[in-house]
């Protein structure tokens, strides 16, 4: 009975209420979407950009039921992501590196759902702030360099969060998930107005609208 007894305390009290602190590591995924100058050399620009991500969430759970409850908390999220392209159909671009660092500063609250105590599913949605410093470096014809970006710009995070869930102990929780971004980012910057077709003094605006999904291993614990 004293076994038994431990093992549904075991599985059931992760649902109980509390704050809690969160650690997550993973992979951002930016896709850029160009515009402008930008859109006119895409054939010379990485399609997408992968590296790392790492984050610190503090909230509090709020068990409704045995088996369900919803989670309110501050999330913090720092990625960096690159991407290259060699070689294409636009002759004045050999070669571009892009180097992408983000983060993400969000309000969130998600809904769980336990269908079995030790394993969990959540879906939730964030509303905050997202920041970007992309850089697109260069090499042209003659060997000439040269970059394009490079300044920090921000505005509107909305992520949808969604994932699964290992409940280990009373406090302990493992947590595989990603944040999708609902809304993109809109960089504006400029290039040199040759690549486009224009005078070679001068510079042409561009834009790219950036979207940086986030897949993530955590870890919770609830005090």
């Amino acid at each position: 009975m004293l076994l038994g007894g431990g093992l549904l305390s075991f599985l059931s009290a992760a649902q109980n209420s509390g704050v809690f602190l969160g650690v997550n590591a993973g992979v951002p995924i930016t896709t850029p979407t160009y515009g402008g100058g930008l859109a006119v050399i895409k054939q010379a620009l990485p399609s997408n950009g992968i590296g790392y991500a790492v984050g610190v969430d503090l909230g509090y759970k709020q068990a409704l039921s045995k088996n369900m409850g919803l989670k309110y908390y501050l999330e913090y999220n720092y990625s960096k992501s690159k991407g290259k392209k060699e070689g294409s159909s636009i002759q004045l671009i050999n070669k571009v590196d892009a180097n992408i660092t983000a983060d993400l500063l969000t309000l969130n609250i998600d809904y769980y759902f336990n269908p079995v105590d030790l394993f969990g599913i959540y879906v939730g949605i964030g509303v905050g702030y997202q920041s970007f410093k992309p850089t697109w470096d260069y090499v042209g014809m003659g060997n000439t360099t040269g970059s394009v970006g490079g300044k920090t710009k921000g505005g509107l995070a909305v992520p949808l969060n969604v994932g699964v869930t290992f409940n280990i102990s009373d406090g302990n929780q493992i947590l595989l998930g990603a944040k999708i971004p609902l809304v993109a980012y809109d960089y504006k910057t400029e290039i040199p107005a040759v690549f486009s077709g224009g005078a070679a003094t001068s510079m042409a605006p561009a834009n790219v609208k950036l979207k940086n999904y986030i897949v993530q291993v955590g870890y919770n614990y609830t005090f």
